[in-house]
Order: C-alpha cells, then structure tokens, then sequence
C-alpha cells in the first residue's frame, strides 16, 4: 500500500469515529420510546434504549488503518424515572451508557488524525510534483 492510500485509510478511519462520536452524542437519551399511545404503534414500542458504539482501529494486511465499530458494553444503565413513559414496570428506564466528554474528546481525535492524514497526503502530492519537475 503506498503512502497515499494509506493516508487515505486514515482519513476514513478519522471520519468513522467523528460519525460515530456524532451519533452517541445525538441519541444518548434516546430510550427508544416513540411518541403516542394508541395501538397503531404498539408493534414499535420498546423499553431498550440506543446502543451507542466505539471504534477500534487496527492495521490493515497491507497497511493502511481498519476502523471497526463495536457496541460500547454496558450499552444502558438503569435510571430510577417513574414517570417516564419508557420506564418498566418498577419504575426504571434504561439510558445509553454516554458520556459525553468522552464522546468530544473523540471528536478532538479524529479531527487531529484527519488534519494529520490531510497533510502527509499534500506533502507527498508535493514530493511527486517536485519528483516531476526534476524529471522533466
């Protein structure tokens, strides 16, 4: 895998974990409870809450990065809400287990390893340019 590509990896990988760090903020209280009572929507109601993910990076078989979600265990925990309407019949509701500093400092991460891939990809552009010119 040449330089580029493996840049290029980074910049996805750094973009899989933004995404996901977007998405847990989003839905960290999202019980999974939809709105109404009738029974048209009986069938989707459901007292489990969003399972928020992490991402592992790995290295790829020919270099390069693999980013990998996975669910974050435990995915809830249980908060005593009597008058939630997704709550159980003792009164508790399960809420998504995140935290949200964790969920920006994410964020901080993957927009370091974006600028940083960004940049190894226009240092290398520039090499071939300059590769190119002395060539010529």
């Amino acid at each position: 895998m040449n330089g580029i590509s493996t840049s290029l990896s980074g910049l996805l990988a750094a973009s899989t974990r933004a995404n996901t760090a977007a998405n847990n903020i989003v839905n960290a209280y999202n019980t999974s409870f939809p709105l109404g009572g009738d029974t048209s929507t009986a069938a989707l109601r459901s007292t489990r809450a969003y399972v928020p993910q992490k991402v592992i990076n790995s290295s790829g078989r020919n270099g390069g990065v693999i980013a990998t979600k996975v669910p974050v265990n435990p995915a809830s925990f249980s908060l005593y809400s009597p008058n939630d309407p997704a709550s159980n019949s003792n009164g508790f509701v399960d809420i998504p287990n995140v935290d949200p500093a964790i969920e920006f400092s994410e964020l901080i991460k993957a927009k370091q390893a974006y600028k940083t891939n960004a940049a190894v990809i226009r240092t290398l552009s520039e090499t071939e340019e300059t590769a190119l010119d002395i060539i010529k």
